[in-house]
């Protein structure tokens, strides 16, 4: 698994945990609606760290919050 790939799911995770749309987390953290899409769908291997603080912020948690989650503790997650 690709370390986009784990952002994308947990960011889903959140999104189905507080019941919020993507459109809705696309407003409260600034991202267009392309850049939003592509990060939810692993299209890049990478993931940047602005994009993923954007929503972190949105979500208004802690960012030891969002990575204290089993799916970034995995030993076969690909960071290249």
């Amino acid at each position: 698994m690709r370390l986009s790939e784990a952002v994308a799911t947990r960011v889903k995770e959140i999104l189905r945990e507080r019941n919020m749309t993507q459109a809705q987390l696309e407003r409260l953290s600034t991202i267009h609606h392309g850049t939003m899409n592509d990060l939810l769908s692993s299209v890049y291997k990478t993931v940047n760290l602005k994009t993923v603080y954007l929503i972190i912020r949105a979500f208004e948690m802690k960012v030891s919050d969002f990575f204290d989650h089993s799916i970034f503790e995995r030993n076969d997650i690909e960071v290249d």
